[in-house]
């Protein structure tokens, strides 16, 4: 009796163990091959308000698009090399920078600016033997009403004919002033360009342009006048008068702006993107999987972190939403995949979003911001057989 069972025993092992080698005639599955995506920059364009400019048209090399509804865009297949970025729209002062692409594929670059209105004030001089005057106030981000400088143009009696009309325009960088770029060591904060109906004018007096700013700025500021013709900012003399005022005393028609040392520095961190899915599993499937791509979610623009109880703070803060953006835009992003998992294979995707916190400053004043930069994205291939390992990076 012991002899059968154990005879049965051993039967049943052998037809068990064959009918599992008999079952498994599935090949051997590698991992999906996955192409690297190409590079790409996005971004918002706004308005100092942080409200988006549809339309505005963002050039970078040969690449050239308008922002949508939302103020975003997207420059896509972008080669590696150093880049001039520009934004434009209309009724607004341009804004630029530099950009730099490390790798031919898989580089999602972020740059968001907000744009100051050009706005203009014009004084018609029409008593030309009494004294005139007109100004103009400069734009500010909302919650920032101490970074806005009102510039004031006096013209003594006697100076011009009857008729001029002469405009006040503030300008906000030493680029809003020239159709090139002019290179200083200094940072212009505030400026002004003021012209004449009439070029061919010759003042028989100086004008005097004032800029209203306070105790917290004018130690540290240095005037300069824009030279059309030599595309460079001149020191000019400046004074102080009792209210606080940097007044400077021309016979020309030109840009004039204040300058004051800044420094800009940043310290880096990272957080993770969020996929809608992030897993594509066809390990147990019996069919093709088409997979067109991967949606997550990232931000761009900055937050200011800051608020200003000086002029040179609400200064600072006008410079670092010029450059960088006045508020934070949340923007849905598409990773191409472009595959076919065949039964048994599957990709997994990470990403994570480069923040960085900016510190503007010039002498012992800071004002600080955090600015979401670049995106990395990493998708894994893997199989039934096979780990597989980063791809796409």
């Amino acid at each position: 009796m012991n002899k059968f069972i154990m005879y049965g025993t051993f039967l049943f092992l052998c037809l068990a163990a064959g009918s599992c080698c008999s079952n498994d005639h599935r090949e051997f599955v590698l991992p999906p091959t996955v192409e690297a995506a190409p590079n790409t920059l996005s971004g918002v364009i706004t308005n100092m308000a942080g409200e988006p400019i549809e339309g505005a048209v963002v050039e970078l090399g040969d690449h050239s698009v308008q922002t949508n509804a939302e103020g975003a865009y997207t420059i896509s297949n972008v080669a590696a090399g150093d880049y001039e970025i520009s934004a434009s729209a209309t009724g607004m002062l341009p804004a630029s920078a530099s950009v730099k692409f490390t790798k031919d594929a898989n580089e999602k670059l972020l740059w968001s600016v907000a744009l100051n209105r050009k706005v203009s004030q014009d004084l018609v001089v029409t008593q030309p033997d009494a004294d005139a005057s007109g100004s103009v106030e400069s734009e500010n981000i909302p919650q920032n009403e101490v970074g806005a400088v009102d510039i004031k143009v006096d013209v003594p009696a006697n100076t011009v004919q009857k008729s001029t009309t002469i405009s006040i325009t503030p300008i906000y960088s030493e680029n809003d002033a020239a159709a090139t770029r002019a290179q200083e060591n200094e940072t212009m904060l505030i400026g002004a360009t003021v012209k004449c109906s009439d070029p061919s004018i010759t003042l028989t007096a100086p004008i005097e342009i004032s800029f209203a700013l306070d105790a917290s700025v004018t130690p540290y500021v240095t005037a300069k006048e824009y030279d059309a013709a030599t595309n460079t900012w001149s020191v000019v003399a400046h004074t102080v008068d009792a209210a606080g005022n940097i007044v400077i005393k021309t016979t020309k028609f030109t840009s004039f702006g204040i300058f004051l040392p800044v420094s800009i520095s940043s310290t880096s961190s990272t957080e993770p993107v969020a996929f809608a899915q992030a897993l594509f599993d066809n390990r147990m499937g019996d069919v093709e999987w088409a997979v067109k791509d991967a949606s997550f979610t990232f931000k761009t623009g900055t937050k200011i972190n800051t608020v200003a109880t000086n002029k040179l703070q609400g200064l600072l803060i006008e410079h670092l939403a010029r450059l960088y953006g006045s508020r934070v835009t949340e923007l849905q992003g598409s990773y191409p995949l472009n595959i076919i998992l065949e039964p048994g294979q599957g990709v997994n995707l990470s990403g994570s979003q480069t923040t960085e916190t900016i510190i503007v400053g010039s002498g012992a004043t800071t004002v600080t911001g955090t600015r979401y930069g670049a995106v990395s994205i990493s998708v894994s291939p893997f199989s039934a057989d096979h780990n597989g390992g980063a791809a796409g990076e």
